[in-house]
């Protein structure tokens, strides 16, 4: 992703998991922006997670 000069613009990256990391890690630049590297499980898991809650509500 591209980085942005505006401040308060949050960027996420995935990284593979790793034991004994938290799952997931903010990086602050000096403009305010927010690089935020997440655990690529924990992504997948809210992304199907996500999908499900909405498939459920489209369904009723």
């Amino acid at each position: 992703m591209p980085a942005s000069r505006k401040s308060g613009k949050v960027f996420y990256t995935l990284r593979p998991s790793r034991e004994g990391l938290p799952p997931f890690s903010d990086i602050r630049l000096a403009d305010g922006t927010i690089i935020r590297r997440v655990d690529e499980t924990v992504h997948k898991r809210a992304l199907s997670n996500a999908a499900k809650a909405l498939k459920e509500r489209l369904d009723r």
